[in-house]
């Protein structure tokens, strides 16, 4: 009853091993849509799926914020790819683009996610 009032998805009990599960889901999606990119993997068809999925496993987590920057750009990518067809690929630009704006959405905001549950591939916030 607990979950139902606060909102809380039934995937996420609030339980720690669910919310690592999770939090390990979307890190492991991040990485993944990073190196297909990486890797010149630019059709739309091979990038859509992952990002999907990441925006559905992000949904999964309801301790971030609702304004949650990931959120919002990944919705705005999806966006852009539902405008392609299957075989049409992602430019140089758009890729570093694309890049950039999944580096910056990793980011985990200030209160939502302990550094210690949120990995950091990418180096990306230095020694703590």
């Amino acid at each position: 009853m607990e979950r139902v009032k606060e909102d809380r998805p039934i995937t996420i009990k609030g339980d720690k091993g669910n919310l690592n599960c999770c939090i390990a889901d979307v890190v492991s999606l991040f990485i993944t849509v990073t190196d297909k990119l990486c890797l010149e993997i630019r059709a739309m068809d091979e990038i859509q799926p992952h990002l999907r999925e990441l925006m559905e496993t992000m949904h999964c987590l309801s301790h971030l914020p609702p304004a949650f920057e990931g959120h919002q750009t990944v919705s705005r990518w999806l966006q852009t790819l539902s405008y392609m067809s299957a075989s049409d690929e992602l430019d140089d630009s758009q890729v570093r683009q694309l890049l950039f704006d999944l580096e910056s959405a990793y980011k985990p905001s200030t209160a939502s996610c302990s550094l210690e549950l949120w990995p950091d591939p990418w180096g990306m916030w230095g020694a703590s």
